[in-house]
């Protein structure tokens, strides 16, 4: 009976990812209300959470980026329209970053937390930044947990496989250990996600009394900022790219999408909603080569909410900091706004480990984790359904432009 009961836990939590994170967070902040002072009582759970977290840093970058490409399959054999599909994903990411930069400095989500700014160490660039972003041997970067490091590594790591040619199935087998090495550090971030309402928990609470009124103020206009981020990014981008690329109706394209959309919504699992995608995709005229190569690729090498999110993470760390991003750091946003689009697992709290990450290679006050948790599920909701929206965008837009689209189909 205990098992069952478990077992409907573990489930429910696996189901209703979000959610739960929300019901959480707002358990969160009303203990820390309660508590004030005393919340240090509970905090120790989460840092249990972060450092969950942190410990899977290293492999998480490792694996995702270099699986993903490595997953691209041979160059000679890759037809020109899949090559397409790539570059379209890399502009949509592009475009999404971008936007994510331009809100974030417009709102400045962070500024006027006052936080301890000497333990804060934020990321300059110069010409020995981007040197040193090159790791000096194979496995120091990853002892070390040098992220910025461990991202060119995967990216190499990831071209070389592809670059191979396929000689005593030694390209088959690597790309399978990539594939089996992901599959672990999922399976153990998964086992982290269960104890995630109890770390978010705690989390909140330590923010809410730590910060109170200005906790509310400071995630206000991160919320801002990311929804305007994430309207411009279909407006602008996806209806922009299908009315005057695709030359077709961005409408009946969303009315085609709908299914795919609210399993997204309500999943919050681009994986999860791939048989869904897939279907409308083809239904809506995609070519059955094209849609089975661009929409599961795009599940992991397509993640426009990331590239949007990205950079309004690091900088409600560094305005909470007192830092204002340079030229250099903005460089370096739309640089990790595209590499960890790539490699970010299209699963639920996917992106709450990615934040972990950034606060690592920015080395930005670790409250950042928590003020992302408290409103994760809001950016789940509407980052999932922004990811597939992509996804199909640019497998249409392909798809038109190679003559494997079927326009009589689109419109019936």
């Amino acid at each position: 009976m205990e098992d069952k009961i478990m077992k409907n836990i573990l489930n429910a939590i696996n189901q209703r990812f979000g959610l739960v994170l929300m019901v959480s967070a707002i358990l969160g902040a009303i203990l820390g209300l309660l508590l004030g002072d005393n919340v240090s009582v509970i905090q120790p759970f989460g840092t249990v959470f972060t450092r969950l977290l942190g410990m899977m840093v290293p492999v998480i970058v490792l694996f995702s980026i270099s699986s993903a490409f490595a997953n691209i399959g041979d160059v000679k054999k890759m037809s020109r329209w899949g090559g397409k599909v790539i570059g379209w994903f890399l502009v949509t990411t592009t475009i999404a970053s971008i936007l994510g930069i331009v809100t974030g400095l417009i709102f400045k989500p962070g500024k006027g937390i006052s936080l301890d700014v000497e333990s804060v160490k934020v990321e300059s660039v110069s010409v020995d930044n981007f040197i040193d972003w090159i790791p000096q041997s194979f496995l120091g970067c990853i002892a070390e947990s040098n992220t910025i490091q461990i991202v060119f590594l995967a990216l190499f790591i990831g071209i070389a496989v592809v670059c191979m040619t396929d000689v005593m199935d030694s390209k088959k087998r690597i790309t399978n250990f990539l594939n089996s090495g992901m599959d672990l550090v999922m399976q153990i971030v998964k086992g982290i996600m269960y104890y995630a309402p109890i770390g978010v928990v705690a989390l909140t609470a330590n923010a809410v009394s730590n910060l109170k009124g200005s906790f509310v103020s400071t995630m206000g206009s991160f919320l801002i900022a990311y929804t305007i981020a994430f309207v411009l990014q279909i407006v602008i981008c996806y209806f922009g790219m299908l009315k005057f690329v695709g030359k077709v109706s961005p409408w009946v394209f969303t009315k085609k999408l709908f299914p795919a959309l609210i399993t997204a919504f309500t999943t919050t699992s681009s994986a999860g909603t791939l048989p869904i995608t897939l279907r409308c995709a083809k239904d809506m005229g995609v070519n059955d080569e094209v849609a089975d190569f661009g929409i599961p690729l795009g599940v992991t090498f397509n993640m426009d909410s990331m590239g949007v999110e990205i950079p309004l993470y690091v900088m409600l760390g560094m305005y909470a900091a007192g830092h204002s991003p340079s030229i250099g750091s903005i460089i370096l946003l739309v640089v990790f706004g595209i590499a960890f689009s790539v490699g970010c697992a299209g699963v639920p709290g996917g992106g709450l480990a990615i934040a972990t990450i950034l606060v690592s290679a920015f080395n930005l006050p670790t409250e950042v984790v928590t003020w992302i948790a408290a409103i994760f599920f809001y950016l789940d909701v509407t980052g999932t359904p922004m990811n597939i929206w992509g996804d199909a965008v640019c497998s249409v837009i392909v798809a038109r432009s190679e003559g494997l689209f079927d326009e009589e189909k689109f419109y019936s």
